[in-house]
This record gives C-alpha cells, sequence and structure tokens, in this order.
C-alpha cells in the first residue's frame, strides 16, 4: 500500500511540474490552454513554485522514510522538477533574447544587403530628424528593440504570430520595464516586465496586473525599398543571429509563419482562435486603431490604399487616410499628426481582443 500511495504522490508531483512547464511555453498554447491560467499562474509564480518545493520535500521524507527510491533515483527527480522551474520562468526568454538595451543600429547601405528578397516587410518610425527603420525579418526572433530618443526610452515589440509591431515608450507609469517572452495566448505575445512584476498583452499594451497603459507611438508600414528610398539616412535595426539556435528557430518557424499569412488557408498555428467574426477573410492584414476610449476601428488594407484622402467620424474625432497606393497612415484630420496603428495585423487576431470593433472596408 504504501507502494502504491508513494507512486501515485510522485506520478502527481511529476505530472504537475511538467504541466505547468507546458503551461508556460509554446506547447500549451498548442494544448489550447487558457490564457487567464498563463497570467494567473504567472502572476502566482513564487505560490505555485514554493508548494511544488513543499510536495517535493514531502516525497523525500517518504521516500527515505519509507525505503522506496534510491537516492540517486530522486536526485534525478528533483533535477527533473528544477528544469521545469527553469522553463517555466527562462525557456522563452533564453529561445527569443529580446534586445530592449541591446539593440543594434546600422546606416541603409551597410543593412541592404540583411534585408531578405523573400521578406522585404519593414517598419519605420519617425521621431522628429531621427528616422529607425525596423525589417520583420529582423525583429521576429528577439521580438523587443529598444532606443533612446530625447531622454525617452522607447521600443518596439513584434510578434509573428500576429504579423503585429507596436511600438511603446517603456515606461508607463511603473518605472523603466524590462519587457521578456512570456508567452502567448490567441496567437499573440504576452510580455513579462521583470522590473515591475506584471505582464502586457501586444495587442494592448496594457499592464494585467496593474491600471497602467503604456504610450504607443505610431509606425508606419511599408517594403524595404520604399523605405531605403524615403529615409536615405536612417538608422536600421538587425539582429546578429550568431547563435547557434538562432538558425534552428528561423528553420523552425519560416514555413508555419509563411502559412499564417496566406490568406487562403484560414487555419492559425494554434487553434485558440474563436474566429465567429467572419466580417473579413481573418488573415487579412489590417489598419487597425484603438482610441484609448473603448473604441476600435479596423480598415481592410485594399479600402486604406485606394482611398487617399477619405475622412471620417470615429469617436470624437475626425480621421483621415494619407496614402499613395501603398504605404497607409491614419492622421488626426484636425491636426494632421499621425495616430498609432495596428499595422499588418491578422483581423480574426484582431477580433479576439476587440470583439466590438467597427469595420471599413
Amino acid at each position: 500500500m504504501k507502494k502504491v500511495i508513494f507512486n501515485v504522490y510522485a506520478a502527481a508531483l511529476a505530472s504537475t511540474a511538467i504541466f505547468c512547464a507546458i503551461l508556460m511555453t509554446e506547447p500549451g498554447q498548442s494544448l489550447a490552454v487558457p490564457r487567464d491560467w498563463v497570467l494567473g499562474y504567472y502572476k502566482n509564480l513564487s505560490v505555485f513554485i514554493t508548494l511544488q518545493l513543499i510536495a517535493l520535500a514531502g516525497l523525500w521524507i517518504l521516500s527515505e522514510k519509507w525505503k522506496m527510491w534510491s537516492r540517486k533515483l530522486m536526485s534525478l527527480a528533483t533535477i527533473g522538477v528544477f528544469i521545469t522551474f527553469w522553463a517555466e520562468s527562462h525557456a522563452m526568454p533564453t529561445a527569443f533574447p529580446t534586445e530592449q538595451f541591446s539593440a543594434e543600429y546600422f546606416t541603409v547601405e551597410e543593412a541592404d544587403e540583411k534585408i531578405p528578397a523573400e521578406d522585404q516587410r519593414v517598419y519605420v518610425v519617425e521621431q522628429g530628424d531621427e528616422v529607425r527603420i525596423f525589417p520583420r525579418y529582423h525583429i521576429q526572433l528577439p521580438h523587443v528593440a529598444g532606443w533612446k530618443n530625447e531622454d525617452t526610452d522607447y521600443a518596439i515589440t513584434f510578434c509573428g504570430l500576429s504579423n503585429l509591431p507596436m511600438v511603446v515608450e517603456t515606461d508607463y507609469g511603473l518605472g523603466e520595464a524590462d519587457l521578456q517572452v512570456l508567452g502567448q495566448a490567441h496567437n499573440n505575445l504576452i510580455f513579462k516586465d521583470v522590473n515591475n512584476g506584471t505582464a502586457i498583452q501586444q495587442a494592448t499594451m496594457q499592464s494585467e496586473f496593474t491600471d497602467h497603459n503604456t504610450t504607443v507611438v505610431p509606425n508606419t508600414m511599408m517594403d524595404w525599398q520604399e523605405a531605403k528610398a524615403l529615409y536615405p539616412e536612417a538608422q536600421v535595426y538587425l539582429y546578429a543571429a550568431d547563435r547557434m539556435i538562432d538558425g534552428l528557430l528561423y528553420d523552425l518557424f519560416e514555413q508555419p509563419l509563411i502559412n499564417q499569412r496566406d490568406l487562403e488557408l484560414e487555419t492559425f498555428i494554434f487553434p485558440t482562435l474563436s474566429l465567429t467574426d467572419q466580417r473579413m477573410n481573418p488573415k487579412t492584414e489590417i489598419f487597425g486603431y484603438d482610441n484609448g476610449e473603448g473604441q476600435q476601428i479596423a480598415i481592410h488594407p485594399d479600402f486604406a490604399r485606394n482611398n487617399d484622402g477619405y475622412q471620417f467620424e470615429f469617436g470624437n474625432e475626425t480621421l483621415r487616410i494619407e496614402t499613395d497606393g501603398s504605404i497607409v497612415r491614419l492622421v488626426n484630420a484636425d491636426t494632421m499628426q499621425q495616430l498609432p496603428t495596428h499595422n499588418g495585423f491578422h483581423f480574426g487576431i484582431w477580433a479576439e481582443y476587440f470583439p466590438e470593433s467597427e469595420i471599413l472596408q
């Protein structure tokens, strides 16, 4: 009977530890683990780890008292549990090392040969006379690249699953953030701010555990040829990709991300989307706008590119589409200031986070 009790205890502890590791890494989303579980576990990470350590100590006591497993076997089991602890906290940041504090920028001429022909998409951030270009190919693995402009720290975040760049001020009221990859839910990244103990869903860029919102900065989506012609003096972010694992990760995600962006394939990499909003193809790369007052609108890319100068009322603002038929900017019609938009965001994922969104098509 003691052997049965011990083995059931050991199996329960091992199953719990493995499940928690799966929960906090990519395999969890393959199993459609609820978003609230991911956030809840991270918020109470120290409590869950402490409980598992207490359970592990209990297993050691029973093993010694009942003469069950050898100390060598118990040591291996202990190592296994600690590996799951490492995976929960460090597997994602290790695989995807954000460059908020270590990003390197190059001239357009230096960067030209580093932009692959098969992925020419870039995102441009204009701040006065300073322009930075972020190629999708280079930002998709580190997910975050930072810089300073006029004593303010900024970062671009990018989620390859959502095809979404978001640029923010990294101090959003809690002090300087340190954004690292926590995981993802509904095909959109969740970042953990390890400096401030909160999490941020990339689609909303709002703190999950406090009432703080980031200040989102506009970026403009275009291709590399357009960007280098318009901004020959820009600084271009390049990811070194000098780790052995980088090549493996690029190879691993290349075809799945191509499929993720394919309009003819309505399925997404992770089966966690409701896809109930059929007003657009869920793979449509929309221009989305959130006015910060609970109102959002998704603009179909064909409509945006074919309606230069189109004005419309939205909330308390008059908005205007500015386009040359390729590059699209949404501006406030009164001030002509560019507004921050969700550029190239897949509609099916947008609708998951903004289900009451209006559309323009």
